[in-house]
């Protein structure tokens, strides 16, 4: 398991800083009951990038000078509670060596390994989402354009991003393929009506209540379609906050990860059970 580091540390005459990084590593693996020989956790840490920094003397006439240091650690796959080292390890460098004041990680086995798994859960999810979207949308619009089913929602795709009909017809998709997360809870929401469509519908409707219907009218009017859609709202805020950490390849903190956990399989049963009315 390869993880990368980039720290910054004060160099003075007597730092030997691959030894700082591994008895670091040393009393971390032995907390978490790793037992390793001190030649197999120094061959561990692996010194890669160094850029020299501003030097400086003090008082003393002691010399010291800022050091920008890559390093690699590789932690054997029989590691016990390999998470947990990382955590310790990188948080002990921080807190209890005086010559480390910064620290950034970049690869992670562990990481890349949980998004990657975060990543298939959603892009099966996202899919299913769709399918009932395309579902519900082609039902309430089935003799209009199948790629403008968004004609009468507030809702639309991004506009640098927004598809064209042969575009989405070449790649068998539709719009909602370009639609976020955070755009799905806005669906079924016509836009304000502007005073000349106002004005248009007083004199093409008959009666008061015809009229009155029309101003509050839904682009979705099925009951249980509706009532779907409605549903999304309260459960896309924590699917949202995961992908984007997924997206940009970011650990997603704590509560992220239990939101996610808690709603997802609950989207996903809301999902099955609306497509199981159809089998």
């Amino acid at each position: 398991m390869m993880f990368e580091f980039l720290i910054l540390y004060r160099k003075e005459p007597d730092t030997n800083i691959h030894e700082v990084l591994s008895d670091t590593l040393t009393t971390v693996l032995q907390d978490n009951l790793n037992e390793f020989e001190s030649e197999e956790v120094q061959q561990m840490i692996i010194l890669s990038t160094e850029r020299l920094g501003n030097q400086s003397v003090d008082e003393s006439g002691n010399s010291s000078q800022n050091v920008l240091l890559g390093f690699s650690l590789d932690l054997p796959n029989e590691t016990n509670e390999p998470q947990t080292v990382v955590y310790e390890f990188a948080k002990a460098l921080i807190d209890n060596t005086n010559p480390i004041s910064h620290i950034v990680k970049f690869e992670d086995s562990l990481l890349q390994a949980n998004l990657a798994h975060w990543a298939e859960e959603i892009f099966a999810l996202e899919m299913k989402l769709r399918r009932v979207l395309t579902l519900i949308y082609l039902y309430a619009y089935q003799d209009e354009n199948p790629f403008d089913l968004l004609c009468e929602e507030s809702t639309q795709p991004m506009v640098k991003e927004r598809p064209k009909p042969e575009q989405m017809k070449a790649v068998l998709e539709n719009q909602f393929f370009h639609l976020t997360f955070s755009q799905y809870v806005g669906l079924n929401q016509r836009p304000e009506l502007k005073i000349a469509d106002i004005v248009k519908n007083i004199k093409n409707t008959e009666t008061y209540e015809v009229f009155r219907a029309e101003l509050s009218r839904v682009p979705v009017e099925h009951e249980d379609d509706a009532v779907l859609l409605a549903g999304l709202k309260a459960r896309m805020e924590a699917i949202e906050a995961m992908r984007n950490c997924v997206a940009h390849n970011r650990r997603p903190p704590r509560r992220v990860i239990e939101n996610y956990e808690n709603v997802q399989p609950l989207l996903n049963q809301l999902l099955d059970d609306y497509l199981n009315q159809w089998l």
